[in-house]
């Protein structure tokens, strides 16, 4: 678990930690990440780490906290833009992503099989992975009056049909190396599918 320690530190070293961890398990399938390399390049003492983390399982905890608070704060200011339509969000986020690939590459990461920390991950993912609340920071700025099904539990399921397709995409673009304009209309396709459903109507 990450500790309260952690979190009061001062933003800049916290960020610090977090982008170079990001960047350690950005490393792929060329090495399994350590802690000694995450003190040695943020310039803390083991007994520091200690002192924020309980093991290396948290700082798998660490980059995916991090991604879902970004992305959830992305995703509430788009909805203030846009009148709160959800599904205008999805090409929103790939062509974010698509265009800041270094830094969004912590998604194909977390599911890649071949990377050299995917027992590391799995463990987290079985073990340790913990239900967050994505959407409970931008619900409220969701349009609710264009959907069939408005309920939280429906708007949720809603949000992850649509970020397992925007996952999918980024996986191809960024571990298949795909075309990004195929990977785009694809996603598209699916997301209109999830917009207006697949049975035909009266």
């Amino acid at each position: 678990m990450i500790k309260r320690t952690f979190y009061n530190l001062p933003p800049e070293k916290r960020e610090k930690i977090i982008d170079i961890t990001r960047k350690e398990f950005q490393k792929g399938n060329k090495q399994k990440i350590t802690i000694n390399s995450v003190i040695k390049k943020a310039g803390i003492s083991r007994g520091s780490f200690y002192q924020y983390f309980d093991d290396k399982l948290d700082l798998v905890e660490l980059i995916t906290d991090d991604m879902t608070d970004r992305m959830a704060q992305f995703i509430q200011n788009e909805l203030m833009l846009n009148g709160g339509d959800i599904f205008e969000i999805p090409m929103r986020i790939f062509d974010l992503m698509t265009s800041d690939r270094e830094r969004y590459t912590d998604l194909a990461m977390l599911t890649d099989t071949s990377n050299q920390n995917s027992a590391l991950i799995s463990d987290y993912m079985q073990y340790r992975g913990h239900h967050r609340d994505i959407i409970g920071g931008f619900e409220r700025y969701i349009n609710k009056s264009q959907l069939e099904y408005s309920s939280k539990d429906d708007v949720e399921c809603i949000v992850f049909m649509m970020f397992d397709a925007i996952m999918a995409a980024m996986y191809n673009v960024t571990k298949n190396g795909s075309d990004i304009e195929r990977e785009r209309k694809g996603l598209y396709r699916k997301i209109q599918i999830i917009k207006n459903g697949a049975v035909k109507r009266a």
